[in-house]
């Protein structure tokens, strides 16, 4: 299997190390008991979307707040998110210039780095289109918004542009299904990135998932954020607050 390399260098053991020098990590998710792959849209290459297309389902996502919706002028697919304060899924994107139809690895890398461009605006952009942008959603939420907003704060705390590009992986044993979550351990290491365990353990999450897969117990909190943190004063700190929370596997 292809070993995932930044720049030609090899693996780095930190992952917010690793986000920051344009790498994906390998999110293992205990509450769904999947494996997701995620990384800073600043940093999207065609390699890296093709990597992610070749071992994902090719439905790609890009994690946003709220106010980057807005400046990119991203209405909801739904009406509702922004009054229920939920984030959500927005319209579909493509970049305007510089793409051809827009589902190339080329074109959705190209679009991933405008949707992170601080400086992008709504008419950098047509829609519906091949990305999908979702607005995070709160700490207590569920669903894809809170699936945007574990993406989002793991970025965030590399001190990358608050944008994150993530999908789930698609299983090697039987490839009619999503990743599980011990595959997926396995499937980092042999790619060659690291892996986080995240481990939901709201209540209401947990019994409305009952029979799934649990990991151990160390992990990051449900809300990667909090533990983490967001300063941007410091990247080394940063890397250092993340690897101190997540295992890293060897």
């Amino acid at each position: 299997m292809t070993r995932l390399r930044v720049a030609g260098q090899r693996a780095i053991a930190d992952p917010a190390t690793w986000l920051a020098c344009g790498g994906a990590v390998v999110v293992l998710d205990a509450l769904r008991n999947e494996g997701l792959m995620v990384f800073g849209a600043a940093y999207a290459t065609t390699d890296l979307m093709a990597f992610a297309v070749r071992h994902g389902t090719g439905y790609l996502r890009v994690g946003i707040s709220a106010d980057v919706a807005d400046r990119l002028g991203l209405p909801p697919m739904h009406n509702s998110f922004r009054q229920a304060v939920q984030g959500g899924f927005t319209v579909s994107v493509d970049a305007r210039y510089g793409v051809g139809t827009g589902i190339s690895a080329h074109d959705r890398a190209r679009t991933a780095r405008l949707i992170a461009d601080p400086s992008a605006q709504a008419d950098d952009f047509t829609r519906p289109g091949h990305l999908l942008p979702v607005v995070a959603g709160p700490r207590d939420g569920d669903g894809e918004a809170m699936v945007a907003r574990q993406a989002l704060a793991l970025v965030e705390a590399a001190g990358l542009t608050a944008a994150a590009v993530y999908s789930e992986i698609v299983s090697v044993q039987d490839p009619t299904t999503i990743m599980a979550a011990d595959e997926a351990e396995v499937f980092a290491r042999s790619v060659g990135v690291p892996a986080i365990r995240i481990a939901n353990t709201a209540p209401q999450h947990a019994e409305a998932r009952n029979g799934r897969n649990r990991m151990n117990d160390r992990h990051v909190s449900e809300d990667p954020a909090q533990v983490i943190g967001r300063s941007p004063s410091s990247s080394h700190t940063q890397s250092s607050q993340l690897a101190a929370v997540v295992p890293i596997l060897s």
